[in-house]
């Protein structure tokens, strides 16, 4: 690219560039992003998103259980969006970005970004930014995401994430086989990538636990099924004031830890203050010994790490009794690495129901980090670059197994992706629609996990799906309003989670769902207000009203009198103040 001319500029345009460069952070990531517009920008000049229903790809198998979304569009409109909905409402996000090797797997402005391009890591940077940020509103106090990531940004994805959601927030890096290993690369062969997991905020964040190996737990007492294979003395263990002490083996000897201290009372429980860090300690403080001295096993060796009470090389090692009732209630501490979740499996499920897609990730990787996440049966997920649905599935089989409430929100694009059958690949330019990647594989995988296909049980469920479409702005504001709030409406029964249309009339439209009631009142003649107060009375259960004003400050209470038992909600001020800080119109 050719090199600005400055010589050629006006003083104020040279004063205006030398300001922008005084005003930019002088540590930290940086990257070019004047010269990375994305088409959604252009989109977004003069039009707002809101969102259209397709009313004909609905499932509903249980009117009673929780609606799932799939959001169709550009993931940047459908976080704006979702930034009205779901503000701090999401508990879990997961995402798998475009891993942007150079290799046909990040598609920038309709083109693939390869080796060569010399934006290509501003170019992602920019792509992620914009959407991390928004995504951050999402999350809840408590909420936690998790993002998948290969070698070739995960340095940058680091740095960024840092800056958006706190350095004090990040809480690891997971590493991940991906796949087993070839003779591919010329150093190594490439075979792992990573996760980089964030909490919205750590003070609030619950701590990760994941499940107990219950073939560990071989042995049998009669409290029930145990191991004992954890040795009561580690040499890693930091020095303790109160954990060097005697304890007496069934022969009658004394067995303490390595050190050059002893207690001076050769008998049990006798203990003293380690003086150096050659001191050794147990796993127990001395209170804990005396409390749960029945959870200890002697077993004889030529090899004991301990000494005696001589402080000779002693003839018994101790181990710990650890019960697996009551370690599973407890849980531990999930391992930074992972050797289970190879991605084979994801493109080997997708094709038992007959759908042609290489690039899924495992449904047991994706269920695996809701998991240790610790959270309720009751969560949102929310998967932002949901590519062929591996999140909503994950989410219906925990459901499945443990009768769990969870419900997710999948966004993704319909953009045409590499398939290996040739015929599929004509139908793809004949029709682009129909054979993108939300129709082609996004769509058909979650109807066949919800209804069933051929061996794969149904999971059952219920699925709203949604287009993001978009209001031209205009000069005159309060035409804005008068448009935004005419096209809003689904967006208020996503808000509300309420979307069964009950009655419809040329001012309002009443919705229910579960004994919930929500109406949506678009008038500002307020003509039919008292008919739609009297329908709203005859009705039982919580009652909101979402009501048309051109007033920036809110509804004129002396209007609603009477109306103790709805809760009122003015439209669309609310929408338009997100948007204006989102798109800056």
């Amino acid at each position: 690219m050719a090199k600005k001319d400055y010589s050629r500029l006006e003083k104020d345009e040279l004063i205006q560039i030398i300001d922008k460069l005084e005003s930019r952070k002088k540590y930290g990531l940086v990257w070019d992003e004047e010269k990375t517009k994305e088409q959604f920008e252009k989109e977004s000049e003069n039009a707002l998103p809101v969102l259209k229903e397709v009313k004909s790809k609905e499932i509903i198998t249980d009117p009673k259980e929780p609606i799932n979304i799939l959001i169709e569009g550009d993931n940047y409109h459908s976080l704006s969006v979702l930034n009205y909905t779901h503000q701090s409402a999401i508990d879990i996000i997961y995402i798998d970005p475009p891993y942007n090797t150079g290799n046909k797997d990040f598609a920038f402005n309709d083109c693939y970004v390869d080796l060569e391009d010399a934006y290509r890591h501003s170019k992602w940077l920019s792509f992620m930014n914009k959407r991390l940020r928004l995504a951050h509103g999402l999350l809840k106090t408590d909420g936690v995401i998790f993002m998948s990531i290969g070698e070739s940004e995960v340095a940058n994805l680091k740095l960024l994430s840092d800056e958006i959601y706190g350095e004090n927030n990040f809480i690891s890096y997971v590493a991940r086989v991906a796949k087993t290993a070839s003779n591919k690369g010329n150093y190594f062969a490439p075979s792992i990538d990573f996760i980089l997991v964030y909490a919205k905020n750590i003070s609030s964040l619950p701590l990760f636990k994941d499940e107990v190996n219950v073939d560990l737990y071989k042995k049998k007492d009669k409290k029930g099924f145990y191991r004992d294979d954890v040795a009561l003395y580690q040499s890693s263990l930091d020095i303790r004031p109160n954990q060097r002490y005697f304890i007496e083996c069934p022969d009658g000897s004394l067995v303490i830890p390595p050190g050059n201290v002893f207690p001076r009372k050769k008998k049990d429980a006798a203990f003293i203050k380690p003086e150096t860090s050659a001191d050794r300690v147990w796993r127990w403080s001395y209170p804990t010994y005396l409390e749960k001295k029945d959870l200890l096993v002697f077993k004889g060796t030529k090899r004991s790490p301990l000494l005696d009470q001589n402080g000779k090389p002693a003839k018994w090692n101790i181990y710990t009794k650890s019960y697996l009732d009551e370690r599973s209630e407890v849980g531990t501490v999930p391992r930074n690495f992972l050797d289970q979740f190879i991605n084979r499996k994801g493109a080997d499920f997708l094709k038992t129901i007959d759908i042609d897609f290489n690039y899924s990730k495992p449904v047991e990787l994706i269920k695996y980090l809701i998991r240790i996440a610790n959270k309720s049966l009751d969560i949102t997920v929310l998967d932002f670059m949901a590519g062929s649905g591996t999140t909503g599935q994950a989410v219906l089989e925990m459901n499945k197994n443990d009768n769990g409430k969870r419900s997710f929100i999948l966004c993704t694009n319909n953009e045409l992706n590499d398939v290996s059958d040739d015929s599929v690949k004509k139908d793809q330019k004949a029709n682009k629609e129909e054979f993108g990647l939300c129709r082609r594989v996004t769509i058909p995988r979650l109807e066949r996990i919800i209804k069933g296909y051929k061996d794969f049980e149904p999971l059952g469920s219920n699925l709203k799906y949604f287009k993001t479409a978009f209001v031209k702005k205009n000069i005159n504001q309060d035409q804005n309003k008068i448009n935004i709030t005419n096209k809003c409406t689904e967006m208020l029964c996503l808000k509300e989670g309420i979307f069964d249309l009950i009655k419809e009339k040329d001012d309002y439209r009443i919705f229910s769902k579960n004994g919930r009631i929500m109406a949506v009142y678009y008038s500002f003649l307020n003509d039919s207000i008292k008919e739609l107060k009297k329908t709203l009375d005859k009705m039982g259960g919580k009652k909101i009203l979402y009501c048309f004003t051109l007033d920036s400050f809110g509804l004129n209470k002396d209007n609603f009198i009477g109306w103790d038992d709805v809760i009122l909600e003015p439209i669309p001020q609310k929408i338009l103040d997100i948007y204006e800080e989102i798109y800056e119109y």
